[in-house]
């Protein structure tokens, strides 16, 4: 009897166990994943999900998708929307991009609830608008130049990766959200400055992310992680070191392409005893993702700009600030560079993600970079060598671009938040054009004579070249412009002016002939060979993130973050 009721109990305990796995299984927040592997990655420009930063690893932000189209487009609606409306102070920004992989898009969030600033990463079912999980972290101590910032995050193997506010990568479980590793990065102390805003990259089998903390006097780099275990395969510092050639550089009088830099290298010459440490906190940080070549091995990057001493420039160039660089995957090490600002005292560092495309140039197809910078040109290089092949028509005004301070102050355009900024470009294959977020913020860039006698004290021994300071105007004219140049030629096709200057947001393109970009409040569509406004959709007046789409159940989907979450798009039924 008793051999009876113990086999009943566990036919009993099995029928349970069966009817609650078949539930689960029927579960929409139970997530079926297919591991993000390396080919997946390289062919993402040709599938229907959105699985890096990005899109591919060109950072083209092109889709090959024609449901949403010049005729349809005006049918675009919102389907649903995750978050909710909240208090927002000027440190919180939506700039996260998401990303889609099997019907799940995953996106970063500030933490707009004032409870709860930090490090939220959120997973949501695009066929019912639902939740699945969220992750949150409240970062320690830290020292932040920008706010509350988070761009996104990278998919590898079953795994989520995000940088946090306090210098860490995370590993989590894509199915449920779980911490499978937290690594606290070594040698990057938040208290100091060092911070994750990029989303991170992942390339053959590692992890990338740079960090942010220009400001502060950090040391730069770029890390390479092990996805499975968090351990670093390799740093490649932006500052080097005396035994890697230091940073001096050769004293520049000039940008690469000639425009006159107001140095005095004699006097560089003499204060660089008295700075000849400054290289251990000279800047250099990462602030966007990173663009890969698989055929070349390469991992094509911006640096950002130097730290200053005392509120100034150090003596030398300060390589390999204000560059766009490459470095080998397997190694990390320098395989070249263009530094398009040497001796930067205006801010003027990339900072908009470099996108990969090949181009016409002496006859020939070139494998080229194009960045476009917060000078307000457009950089293309060959990606091969660094080798600059053109420099675009100015998409904004500029005037007294490199000019140094006066006493009553010299009017200084695009302005150190003018050009372009973060939000990252789109190139098209099929019209041959990159579309540019532009800024134009003139400010005035005037001597500032406190911080010079300030300066001079500390520093005894140093020239006394003045320090300037840059204010913002309130009565001038600041505006955005979203620009189409041609990839070969670098002449402007068309540009829309519009009211707010860009300095958040992002573009996308579409092979139906769609642009798409961001705008403080707004999401608009624009004919791509044209630039005429065909579809316009009002968010919030808070910040806008960098548009996706994708392909859900075969119907084409449109997905945008903001101030009050992330908002997805779809078609309107006839």
């Amino acid at each position: 009897m008793r051999k009876v009721l113990f086999a009943a109990l566990a036919l009993l305990a099995l029928a349970v166990a069966a009817i609650a796995l078949s539930m689960r299984s029927r579960d929409p927040r139970v997530v079926s994943i297919r591991p993000v592997s390396d080919s997946m990655l390289r062919a993402a420009g040709s599938g229907g999900d959105w699985l890096t930063y990005g899109r591919d690893f060109a950072n083209q932000r092109f889709a090959p998708f024609t449901q949403i189209n010049h005729e349809t487009v005006q049918r675009l609606e919102p389907l649903f929307q995750e978050g909710s409306r909240r208090l927002i102070k000027s440190y919180m920004r939506a700039e996260s991009t998401p990303v889609v992989a099997d019907g799940v898009l995953i996106y970063t969030d500030p933490g707009m609830r004032l409870a709860e600033p930090g490090n939220h990463v959120i997973a949501v079912d695009l066929r019912t608008g639902r939740r699945i999980w969220s992750w949150y972290h409240r970062p320690g101590a830290t020292a932040l130049c920008c706010g509350l910032v988070n761009r996104g995050v990278a998919l590898y193997g079953d795994k989520v990766y995000v940088g946090t506010l306090d210098a860490r990568l995370v590993a989590l479980d894509r199915r449920t959200g779980e911490v499978v590793w937290n690594q606290q990065v070594n040698g990057a102390d938040p208290a100091k400055g060092y911070s994750f805003t990029m989303a991170p990259l992942a390339a053959g089998g590692k992890i990338l992310i740079g960090t942010s903390g220009g400001e502060f006097g950090i040391r730069g780099f770029l890390d390479a992680y092990d996805p499975e275990t968090g351990q670093r395969h390799w740093r490649f510092y932006t500052i080097p070191s005396p035994e890697e050639g230091g940073w001096w550089g050769r004293l520049s009088l000039t940008t690469p392409e000639g425009d006159r830099l107001p140095r005095d290298t004699a006097e560089e010459r003499r204060d660089s005893a008295a700075y000849a440490d400054a290289w251990r906190r000279g800047g250099g940080p990462v602030w966007t993702t990173p663009a890969y070549d698989p055929e070349l091995g390469l991992v094509i990057f911006g640096i950002g700009n130097p730290s200053g001493i005392d509120r100034r420039t150090p003596p030398g160039d300060n390589l390999y600030t204000n560059s766009i660089a490459a470095v080998d995957l397997g190694t990390g090490k320098l395989r070249w560079y263009y530094q398009v600002v040497p001796h930067d005292q205006w801010d003027y560092d990339p900072a908009s993600p470099p996108v990969l495309l090949d181009i016409r140039h002496d006859g020939g197809v070139v494998p080229a970079v194009a960045q476009a910078g917060k000078t307000g040109w457009v950089y293309i290089l060959d990606r091969r060598s660094g080798k600059l092949l053109r420099r675009s028509e100015p998409f904004v005004p500029i005037e007294n671009i490199f000019s140094p301070p006066t006493s009553k102050g010299v009017r200084i355009a695009p302005g150190t938040r003018g050009g372009s900024n973060w939000p990252p470009a789109a190139y098209s294959p099929e019209t041959g054009a990159i579309y540019v977020l532009g800024s134009h913020i003139p400010m005035l860039y005037t001597i500032d004579s406190a911080a010079t006698a300030e300066a001079r004290r500390r520093q005894p021994g140093v020239s006394p070249t003045p320090i300037g300071v840059f204010t913002e105007d309130s009565g001038e004219e600041r505006f955005g412009t979203f620009t189409a140049v041609d990839a070969a030629t670098g002449k402007i096709r068309w540009q829309r002016k519009v009211e707010p200057p860009l300095i958040t947001g992002g573009a996308l393109v579409t092979a139906s002939g769609l642009v798409f970009f961001a705008e403080p409040g707004y999401l608009n569509a624009l004919h791509a060979e044209t630039g005429k406004p065909l579809w316009r959709y009002e968010l919030d007046r808070g910040a806008v993130g960098p548009p996706i789409t994708f392909m859900v159940d075969g119907k084409q989907r449109l997905a945008v973050t903001s101030t009050r979450g992330v908002t997805v798009f779809g078609l309107s039924e006839e």
